[in-house]
């Protein structure tokens, strides 16, 4: 008996023992619990504090809301890259490091988050006031044009080509520099006989060098000079040089300028069409080039065409149209650089028929406008398409890599969906204006090209 006794007081005990260690555990993952929870908290708000401070430090730019955001909004990271010639960038490569978005990420931060993504894809639009300016350059000789556009006795047409080495790359089989001289030839080569034609080149020295940078800027010259189209002496001209330097866009126009005095403009329609793929190198100042130019009594018609310009190129050679007066248009190939010759082709006609009496009945609505306005609209939206595309395929990138969730994924592109509803909304807007103005004519054209800078501007 007491054997057993002994043994039933030892099992109580030991269940009492065990009782007391599981009240005693119980009682310790209680304090426990509210200890890592308030620390989960901690850490979720450090996270979160983490991605907006980086963010915000990154001073972004706003998300496009009036028409002209959109117009001003130009190429992101990731299409500057594609267009400087890294076909092969990824997004997540200029995405970076920047921390993940809080699984509990609120409104206000979800739509910080995709202000940095859209800061990388976004797609420059196409700007309207371009199809205004050519508007402007189509209604050259009517009594409505601008002094400058009427048409005179006397005709001068130069084109300012860019030789430096950037217009030695590929362009489909052929160089651009290649692909520059043909349209070029067969532009000048359709020009009437009384018309006076010559060919500038510049950067057509060394190299791109730190060593040739002083020889190669100083590389302006006239290689046609002012006169009658000759065929023979005009390729040779061609011959004479490749792309090679360094792109001096302010000395070639100062170096124009000077070629053009005693060509009054009070006699003469004076015609320049700049063409470079590139970005002033040589410490010039191009745009300030071109309004001297412009504002002498040479009175020139200045056209300028980024040929494969990248976004940087073409906004300064856009500055340089808008402060000479004249037409900016972008090219991508042989093609478009023949379209745009091709619109002066017919205005020369049309000065021919002028000097020898013919009347002069055009009007903008029958000569470019609808083409025109067609090739901005679907420029327009097809480019709004590109990038909320390219935002989608980033959020599902980022997905992938842990740095938003599922969850978020949905309210992300709908912040992507509302920016792309509203850049649409703006272009058939815009589309819609430059269909009236075609109907009603050149009335309000200047304020529309005002309506579309941005304030200040």
């Amino acid at each position: 008996m007491k054997k057993k006794s002994w043994l039933s007081i030892l099992a109580l005990s030991m269940a009492l023992a065990a009782c007391q260690n599981e009240e005693q555990s119980d009682t310790s993952r209680a304090e426990e619990e509210p200890v890592e929870e308030a620390e989960q908290q901690e850490e979720a708000a450090a996270e979160t504090e983490s991605v907006l401070a980086e963010l915000e430090e990154m001073n972004l730019p706003a998300l496009p809301e009036e028409p002209q955001d959109f117009v001003q909004q130009g190429n992101g990271l990731l299409q500057s890259e594609k267009e400087n010639g890294n076909e092969e960038v990824k997004f997540l490569e200029l995405f970076g490091d920047v921390p993940a978005l809080p699984e509990d990420a609120t409104q206000e931060e979800m739509e910080l988050y995709y202000q940095y993504i859209h800061n990388i894809t976004r797609v420059q639009l196409p700007d309207p006031s371009g199809v205004l300016d050519m508007a402007r350059f189509d209604m050259e000789g009517m009594p409505e044009a601008d002094p400058r556009y009427e048409f005179k006795e006397n005709y001068n047409i130069e084109v300012i080509l860019d030789a430096s080495g950037s217009m030695g790359a590929d362009a489909g089989g052929e160089t651009r520099m290649e692909q520059a001289k043909r349209e070029i030839q067969s532009f000048l080569s359709s020009a009437p006989e009384e018309a006076n034609v010559s060919l500038r080149v510049y950067g057509h020295e060394g190299t791109g060098d730190d060593a040739d940078k002083e020889m190669s800027c100083a590389a302006i010259e006239e290689v046609y000079e002012r006169g009658p189209y000759d065929e023979a002496a005009f390729q040779e001209a061609l011959d004479q040089f490749e792309p090679s330097g360094w792109t001096p866009v302010a000395g070639a126009l100062e170096s124009a300028a000077e070629s053009f005095e005693g060509l009054d403009g009070e006699e003469n329609t004076n015609l320049i069409y700049l063409v470079s793929d590139g970005i002033e190198t040589c410490d010039g100042n191009p745009v300030e080039a071109a309004k001297s130019f412009a504002g002498s009594n040479i009175s020139p018609i200045i056209n300028v065409i980024g040929f494969n310009a990248d976004s940087e190129a073409q906004q300064q050679l856009k500055d340089v149209a808008k402060e000479a007066g004249g037409a900016y248009a972008n090219v991508n190939n042989a093609e478009g650089l023949r379209s745009e010759f091709e619109r002066t082709e017919d205005i020369l006609q049309e000065w021919k028929q002028w000097r020898v009496g013919a009347r002069n009945d055009r009007n903008w609505t029958s000569v470019h406008a609808t083409m025109d306005i067609n090739n901005f609209s679907i420029a327009w939206q097809n480019n709004a398409r590109a990038q909320v595309n390219s935002e989608y395929n980033a959020m599902s990138q980022l997905m992938d890599e842990g740095k938003i969730t599922y969850d978020q994924l949905g309210p992300m592109k709908d912040l992507a969906t509302a920016n792309f509803d509203l850049a649409r909304e703006t272009g058939s807007a815009f589309y819609e204006e430059l269909q009236r103005m075609k109907e009603e004519g050149v009335e309000g054209m200047d304020q529309m090209i005002e309506d579309s800078k941005p304030d200040g501007e």
